[in-house]
């Protein structure tokens, strides 16, 4: 799908505010009520726009730690995207993804603190099956980049 400049310049807007109203993006974007609302209607069917959200910051709720564990998955039958979907529903895992390289899968983890995230691992991660042995990394800092909405 070609997107224009309007398309463009919308999509910005709610990126910054969601929750922002047809009639004030028409007026930043100078196009018509109308025309501002069938555009968000096509970008929304079109599949560009998948949804509407809130961007929860997760040390304010207390998770003041993420982390990044890398897994190795047994070797055999053991299908990897089986077992990331697992791992995905743990309720600390931002996401899980299956990758090329030394590792089989990179998973994104929130916690409360490092024993809450020791016990994760132990206590969920082992228990999920088809993991041969993993590497955590903490991560002190966090720098988004301009496609951060694209994730």
């Amino acid at each position: 799908m070609k997107l224009d400049e309007n398309d463009l310049k919308l999509i910005e807007l709610l990126k910054k505010d969601a929750r922002a109203s047809v009639t004030s993006l028409a007026e930043i974007t100078g196009m018509a009520r109308v025309t501002t609302h069938d555009r968000m209607v096509r970008l929304l069917k079109d599949g560009v726009i998948k949804r509407y959200t809130v961007d929860v910051d997760a040390k304010a709720w207390g998770y003041e730690l993420k982390a990044f564990i890398f897994a190795r998955c047994d070797r055999g039958d053991v299908d990897r995207r089986d077992v990331a979907q697992k791992i995905s529903s743990l309720p600390y895992v931002v996401r899980c993804n299956v990758i090329a390289g030394d590792w089989d899968l990179i998973i994104e983890v929130l916690s409360q603190s490092m024993d809450s995230l020791g016990d994760a691992i132990l206590d969920g991660l082992s228990k999920v099956g088809g993991i041969a042995s993993t590497q955590t990394m903490v991560s002190f800092y966090e720098y988004a980049g301009p496609a951060i909405s694209m994730r």
